[in-house]
């Protein structure tokens, strides 16, 4: 994503400062004006976002540039830089359109903070003026594309409706929410949106080091033919007019931050081991279940790429949120599982739907999926037991509220169950020791399994040989 600056103050080494600090911090492209009257002709000819200006200046002050840039070009924002007896012309400028003034002698941080600003609402502008041409209420143009995504959700379907939007927009697209909401499924469906004829390319980037970062996306090239041919293509071109997908972009590396920095920044990359630059024909799609604002203020992600990547942004919304979908998913995953587990078709009691609705789901869609596979691998064939979800529910809530649950409460009133390795699990002052708790998973695992051995092992991951092991230590024949 392209960022032009122009840097406009009659003073050289101030020019040279306020470059130096700009590029530092990811703004490669900064022009610079020693004459105002030049800045015009500058503006057409790099297409310039930004103006920083020096306010007192001889032939045309700032004053009189800001005037001029307001009449000619009102959608590009100008900072002026005033000394500290000159604020008044300062606010005055702000009354006529100014972004934002900074008093001498410059604060880097305080130039940095509002070229961030300047840019930010700029992108929200034109996100604005992406969304006004649709209408709220309309029909997708393109439902296919979100066929993978089970929803009624209102939330949800504005969300499809925004990246309908966004679609022309060569911009990075930013997917956040916490873990188990879907957000490889919005990637998915965002890069059947574009339809570009490329593949879809996903990596998971947290814990990669830097040199294995560039390895992947980069590729390498080899120049010696003989031995390894032109060396291996990495992910981007891969991807082709595809998507690239990074998935857990809030643990990427500091370094390798840098890199895809400047990728967004210049649209193109260098092969390891090649001076010969490949353009960037993929989109680029991130996600993560990170604060990543909180993290780009406390210096761990970069702040200039967090800004980059914020362009387009989706914020899933947790299942808590969208409990009206919890019918629809757990219809599709109970039948997902019973036909991977070979089991004839079951409907979910009524009952089931009330009990899932009361609970909050921390691990969002993900969790409701594995639960609906629990359910059937401990159910007979032709049936399911319902209690395996209660107490995953009583388990989970004893675990967050510490008190439990009415009827936690009453199992729990079970005095042989309480003294018990399954009563000593809900508590927290006492634990089985190893051959109790054993022998407790056995019980419940042959009960659940209807006395057969290997659904048993099976319902516990353990070895035919560990069950008979313990069928020998605690039901001895």
């Amino acid at each position: 994503m392209t960022r032009n600056i122009l840097v406009v103050d009659d003073e050289h080494t101030s020019v040279e400062l306020y470059s130096m600090i700009l590029r530092e911090h990811g703004y490669d492209r900064v022009i610079p004006c020693e004459d105002s009257r030049n800045a015009a002709g500058l503006i057409r000819e790099h297409d310039i976002e930004l103006v920083i200006s020096d306010l007192m200046m001889p032939v045309m002050d700032g004053y009189d540039l800001l005037l001029k840039i307001n009449e000619e070009h009102p959608d590009i924002a100008v900072i002026i830089l005033t000394a500290q007896d000159k604020v008044e012309t300062a606010v005055e400028c702000m009354k006529i359109g100014a972004f934002d003034f900074i008093t001498k002698p410059l604060d880097p941080e305080r130039l940095l903070t509002a070229v961030e600003h300047a840019f930010t609402i700029r992108e929200l502008k034109e996100e604005v003026n992406i969304l006004s041409t649709e209408r709220p209420d309309r029909e997708l143009s393109h439902p296919g594309a979100f066929s993978e995504i089970l929803t009624r959700s209102p939330k949800m379907k504005k969300i499809f409706a925004y990246m309908e939007a966004i679609i022309p927009s060569p911009k990075p697209l930013l997917i956040t929410g916490e873990s188990g909401t879907g957000k490889e499924l919005i990637a998915r469906a965002f890069h059947e949106l574009a339809n570009s004829g490329g593949d879809f390319v996903a990596i998971n980037v947290s814990g990669l080091d830097d040199a294995v970062f560039s390895d992947s996306l980069f590729g390498h090239h080899n120049p010696d033919a003989a031995e390894g041919g032109d060396g291996r293509k990495g992910l981007i071109e891969q991807a082709g007019k595809g998507t690239l997908f990074l998935d857990e972009i809030g643990d990427l590396g500091m370094n390798s931050q840098i890199k895809l920095l400047r990728l967004l920044q210049e649209g193109e990359f260098f092969p390891l081991g090649s001076d010969t630059p490949v353009p960037c024909r993929a989109r680029i799609v991130a996600a993560t279940n990170a604060n990543l604002k909180s993290r780009q203020e406390s210096g761990d992600f970069r702040r200039d790429l967090y800004y980059r990547l914020i362009a387009h942004h989706i914020e899933l919304p947790p299942l808590r949120d969208r409990t009206d979908d919890i019918p629809l998913l757990l219809d599709a995953f109970l039948a997902e599982a019973l036909e991977k587990m070979g089991r004839p078709e079951v409907k979910a009691p009524p009952e089931l739907y009330a009990m899932l609705k009361t609970y909050p789901f921390p691990g969002n869609v993900r969790e409701l999926q594995g639960l609906m596979y629990d359910m059937v691998t401990a159910s007979a064939p032709g049936s399911l037991d319902i209690s395996v979800i209660r107490n995953y529910i009583l388990l989970n809530r004893a675990g967050e509220d510490g008190d439990g649950s009415s009827e936690l409460s009453e199992l729990m009133d079970d005095e042989q169950y309480a003294r018990g390795p399954g009563g000593m699990l809900l508590r927290k002052d006492k634990m089985p020791n190893m051959k109790d708790a054993e022998e407790f998973l056995y019980e419940q695992a042959l009960e659940r399994a209807g006395g057969n051995q290997s659904r048993a092992a099976k319902l516990l991951d353990v070895s035919q040989s560990t069950l008979s092991r313990w069928k020998q230590q605690f039901s001895p024949e």
